[in-house]
């Protein structure tokens, strides 16, 4: 009996992909546009971030038996397109969770707490100025942080930024318990960005969350704000995003993700002084992309007739 084919369209980790190897046909296509003869008999498709999983994939794909998203967000996957054809989505809700909150701590605290270094000797006058140039306005004691989105990875954040001395609010639709608020409180949005110094995007990209945080929201922040987004890009609206960064030289933007990635060079947050651009490396760590990569273990399951361990809820 020859074994399930499975599809990669995106890089695995060595390890997780030589282990789906023993179990299943796995062919590493590397293009997130496969063509009908690729999909034609596929049994399982692995994606990450950049392919788009929908109707007309999912019709050229008569013998898939299960979608696989290696990372926790699965907004590139047509969830009901998938129910409708029975065909169940696996991912790894908590592979990256540590990662990006790491992120979001080491780019606020570099942004709050900007350090210099010596590569020279110094003087006594030299010595004492550096000294003087580098203190800065801002330590983490005392400050709030404004947190949009209390799931796995804002949790992370808010217990960690609270053990800094942080004073931690959070705005979710869900009505969270208070033993897993994390010592945060609950507040208004409204409330949450004129209050915050600090404000830090943890929600997904369902339609209603499209450009979330636009021209209404940018007036409500404080001229000094800083907001970071380590979670999808098509939450910020990117036009007014740079009216506030150039209206407010105070205020700091930090954005891993972006709306579209790449982007060009019209992208209206190109070129601020104010404005950190990284390349989408929140979850750039080799553990976080080893453990995502082993969503592998599910789709071997389901080719299998077991039940997954981690199958997105329909």
């Amino acid at each position: 009996m020859n074994n399930p084919i499975v599809l990669i369209t995106e890089p695995l980790s060595p390890e997780p992909l030589a282990w789906l190897a023993q179990r299943a046909d796995a062919r590493a296509i590397n293009t997130t546009t496969p063509s009908d003869a690729q999909l034609a008999q596929a049994q399982g498709l692995i994606v990450r971030t950049y392919t788009t999983v929908d109707a007309d994939l999912l019709d050229r794909a008569p013998e898939l038996r299960v979608v696989a998203r290696a990372g926790a967000g699965v907004d590139n996957i047509d969830i009901d397109a998938c129910r409708s054809r029975g065909i169940p989505v696996v991912y790894t809700p908590e592979a990256n969770t540590g990662a990006v909150a790491e992120f979001v701590m080491q780019t606020m605290l570099a942004a709050l707490r900007p350090l210099v270094t010596i590569d020279e000797p110094l003087d006594q006058p030299a010595w004492t100025a550096l000294r003087k140039a580098s203190v800065t306005d801002r330590s983490c004691v005392g400050t709030r942080l404004g947190l949009i989105g209390l799931g796995k990875i804002g949790k992370r954040v808010a217990r960690a930024a609270g053990a800094m001395g942080m004073e931690v609010v959070y705005y979710d639709i869900a009505d969270i318990c208070q033993q897993d608020r994390c010592s945060a409180v609950s507040v208004p949005l409204d409330e949450l960005l004129e209050t915050s110094s600090v404000v830090s995007l943890h929600v997904d990209a369902r339609p209603e969350n499209h450009h979330m945080i636009g021209s209404d929201q940018f007036s409500r922040l404080r001229t000094d704000a800083m907001l970071i987004n380590a979670a999808r890009g098509s939450i910020v609206e990117p036009v007014s995003a740079a009216s506030f960064a150039k209206s407010n030289p105070d205020a700091r933007l930090i954005l891993d993700v972006h709306d579209p990635e790449p982007f060009g060079s019209d992208y209206p947050l190109l070129n601020l002084p104010n404005v950190t651009l990284y390349p989408h490396i929140g979850a750039g760590t080799k553990d976080a992309k080893e453990q995502m990569s082993w969503v592998v273990r599910d789709v071997v399951r389901v080719l299998q007739g077991e039940p997954p361990h981690h199958q997105v809820d329909w």
